[in-house]
């Protein structure tokens, strides 16, 4: 006689929310959306357009089916919006000020949400009833570097994709790799061999001064494309933060023996001007390029085969999705092999995060934001990654596999997010400046200390509050 052997059953996750028919929550629920980067995954009016935004008018429908709630928004991004006290942070605050509550929730730019945090213009999202942060639909990786004392005032998950779009990566050329005769990336990700020694070697390995000229600019080839974003973004890429959680507390931990010598290699690679070029930065004049030129010369360079590999956010595979360029994605280098887990910082300047008006949490908010996520889990997400980023964008099943990566290792880094010290504008600047790392982090010290006392006592009195 055979066992009978019976498949485990699934029981999929759903949200604690009470049944609509016995509540009466029916009408308007209003979302202002703000930032540096023009993303709203809140606005669609039903009409053809892309699978993402199909998606998004399918779950306001079908919460307005459902609930009887009608999702409208008030949309304000503007590049350079939100550099900490923006236009969401003022929006946010006047209301505050006035004992308006016009915004029911909002999508706000990192740093405006970030002042709002701490500032008490924006409400506990752990304390709003029904918002379960717990839940798959919920990052994660959000709750374990955002939360303070218990205190989330501000998140992300399947209801955005924001998130996802402004994650930092790698592109490469695969083409270059079988022509240089390297190693297959994809291999040396599978071998835990994808360090930052390994990366470095190969990048170095191209280069071409190719009009002969002596000046290496966007006429040449190189070994790695890059922006200035990448020194914060490498600091992350190696499980190093500005700033950590620590002991339910705010804590500096940018400086150690570990980041000296993760910046003394990534800077040995990046401003090696004949292997590598920063298409924000005037080698020649030693100054930033201006943004008109430098978008257009980014794509152009790597379109046209000018550059093995590539550090940029995922939002840029789109601008290469009609390139005949054979490209791969892939993970930022560990800083060695002992390194647990990869690291993928995501852009405080281009990100934004949901948030609570202190006047306007309630019951009804909650259970809103609450199907919301959810609903963006099973519609949202799937039309952004599996129908767009894999079905459209990508050129290989093995890019999949490295989305699955890069999307599990994402590190928000709160001493970014809140500006600690300005160390963020600091490292970014370092192409210019080329300061040592002690000195920049001497000139910062007193400011940060000063933020990070101030950040610690007020979660402190909302934790005892």
């Amino acid at each position: 006689a055979t066992a009978e052997t019976t498949e485990p059953v699934v029981t999929e996750e759903k949200p604690d929310l009470p049944d609509p028919a016995s509540v009466d929550i029916a009408g308007a629920f209003n979302i202002l959306v703000s930032g540096n980067y023009a993303r709203n995954d809140f606005a669609a009016d039903g009409s053809d357009g892309t699978t993402v935004e199909q998606a998004i008018y399918r779950r306001n429908q079908q919460i307005k089916e459902t609930w009887g709630v009608e999702i409208l928004n008030e949309d304000i991004t503007r590049f350079g919006s939100a550099g900490g006290t923006g236009d969401g942070y003022m929006k946010i605050y006047t209301d505050y000020m006035a004992g308006d509550q016009q915004y029911d929730a909002a999508m706000i730019g990192t740093y405006d949400v970030a002042t709002l945090a701490y500032s008490g213009y924006i409400h506990d999202l752990a304390d709003v009833p029904y918002i379960d942060l717990t839940k798959s639909w919920w990052d994660q990786k959000a709750n374990e570097d955002l939360m303070i004392r218990g205190r989330m005032f501000y998140t992300t998950g399947d209801i955005s994709v924001v998130d996802n779009m402004v994650t930092h990566a790698l592109l490469f050329n695969k083409d270059m790799i079988a022509s240089y005769g390297l190693d297959n990336p994809y291999d040396l990700v599978a071998d835990n061999n994808w360090t930052l020694e390994t990366f470095g070697a190969m990048v170095k390995q191209v280069g071409q001064d190719m009009d002969n000229n002596g000046v290496y600019d966007e006429n040449d080839l190189y070994g790695l494309l890059t922006w200035n974003d990448a020194m914060l973004s490498i600091l992350g890429a190696s499980g190093e933060k500005i700033c950590s959680i620590n002991n339910d507390k705010l804590e500096l931990t940018f400086y150690n023996e570990r980041v000296v010598s993760l910046y003394d290699m990534w800077e040995d690679i990046v401003f090696d001007q004949a292997h590598s070029y920063n298409y924000q930065y005037n080698n020649v004049e030693g100054k930033a390029t201006p943004t008109s030129s430098w978008d257009e010369a980014r794509i152009r360079m790597f379109d046209s085969e000018q550059a093995l590999f590539y550090t940029t956010l995922l939002t840029t595979v789109d601008k290469h999705r009609n390139s005949e360029t054979d490209f791969g994605i892939l993970p930022f280098p560990k800083y060695d092999s002992n390194q647990k887990d990869y690291g993928h910082a995501v852009s405080a300047f281009h990100c934004a995060f949901v948030c609570v008006p202190t006047l306007a949490a309630s019951p009804r908010v909650g259970a809103i934001l609450e199907e919301l996520a959810y609903q963006g889990k099973k519609l949202l997400t799937p039309a952004y990654y599996d129908q767009t980023l894999i079905g459209q964008y990508t050129r290989d099943e093995e890019s999949a596999a490295m989305l699955d990566l890069i999307f599990a290792t994402r590190v928000y880094d709160v001493g970014i997010y809140y500006t600690i010290g300005d160390y963020k504008t600091a490292l970014s600047r370092l192409y210019v400046t080329r300061s040592a790392l002690s000195s920049l982090y001497d000139a910062n010290l007193g400011q940060a200390e000063k933020k990070i006392d101030q950040i610690n006592q007020v979660f402190a009195i909302t934790a005892e509050g």
